[in-house]
């Protein structure tokens, strides 16, 4: 295996995050988490939202972050994969990252996950989704 997998979040680093949600781009019946009628994420395909009361206490992106780089460190592609953060109020991602401004203009919640120059999800930052799309990346 010497594929390298490249993670993108997207995101405001200490902007707070709940916990036990993260809706897939790829699936269009979900308009993202926390609001309207999807407020609970029924439906999306970022895993559910069954919330226990560890899951209901929030993060920002940059600690869930962290737990991902954790998370991808100790699993067995950490060789092949390449995580970066990327603050949103430290960048013009008008001029340097199109697609996902134009993803996020179009009502998607960051954090918005980019994995091998693909939106997958938005929303949310789920370790197992990326965990799980990295693996099948390298097969």
């Amino acid at each position: 295996m010497n594929n390298k997998i490249r993670v993108e979040i997207f995101g405001l680093k200490y902007k707070e995050l709940p916990q036990g949600c993260g809706c897939s781009h790829k699936n269009s019946s979900c308009s993202g988490c926390g609001s309207g009628e999807n407020k609970n994420c029924g439906g999306c395909s970022g895993g559910g939202c069954t919330k226990t009361a560890e899951d209901k206490k929030t993060k920002n992106i940059g600690e869930v972050f962290e737990e991902l780089k954790e998370f991808i460190n100790d699993s067995d592609v950490k060789d092949n994969v390449e995580l970066e953060f990327i603050d949103l109020d430290k960048i013009d991602i008008e001029k340097e990252y199109e697609r996902v401004y134009e993803t996020i203009n179009k009502g998607f919640e960051p954090p918005i996950t980019v994995i091998d120059n693909i939106i997958r999800y938005y929303g949310g930052v789920s370790v197992a989704l990326i965990y799980k799309d990295v693996k099948e990346l390298l097969e």
